[in-house]
């Protein structure tokens, strides 16, 4: 017999931060900011706005966070500016509206990893 999606409780599987962390939305659009602020497990982010950096969710994490674009937006490689808390893309990506785009940080090369580029 199969799980059904709505049998999971998926707070407690992959927590960012904690079990009590949900859906946080991310609006691109109202922030001149390149860096994506992540905080929760999953995001709901619209805006349009090209991403550098990813922001880590606290300090020592290693793990993947789940975006759902509501606009496209795209992450771009190579991004000076990293620091201790905000990390560059290994690879560039473009998300796609409506596809769950998840992020893995790696902690060995210092980078996050989409699961598709586009």
């Amino acid at each position: 017999m199969a799980i059904q999606e709505s049998e999971v409780d998926w707070r407690g599987l992959l927590p960012v931060g904690g079990p009590s962390q949900g859906i946080k939305g991310l609006d691109l659009a109202s922030s001149a900011a390149t860096s994506l602020p992540l905080t929760h497990y999953l995001h709901v982010v619209s805006g349009t706005a090209a991403q550098v950096l990813a922001d880590l969710p606290y300090p020592d994490f290693e793990g993947t966070v789940a975006l759902r674009p509501t606009g496209i937006f795209t992450g771009v490689t190579g991004a000076a500016g990293a620091t201790a808390t905000a990390r560059g893309f290994g690879l560039a990506f473009t998300a796609v509206v409506g596809k769950i785009l998840f992020l893995t940080y790696d902690k060995v090369s210092g980078l996050w990893y989409p699961s598709y580029t586009a």
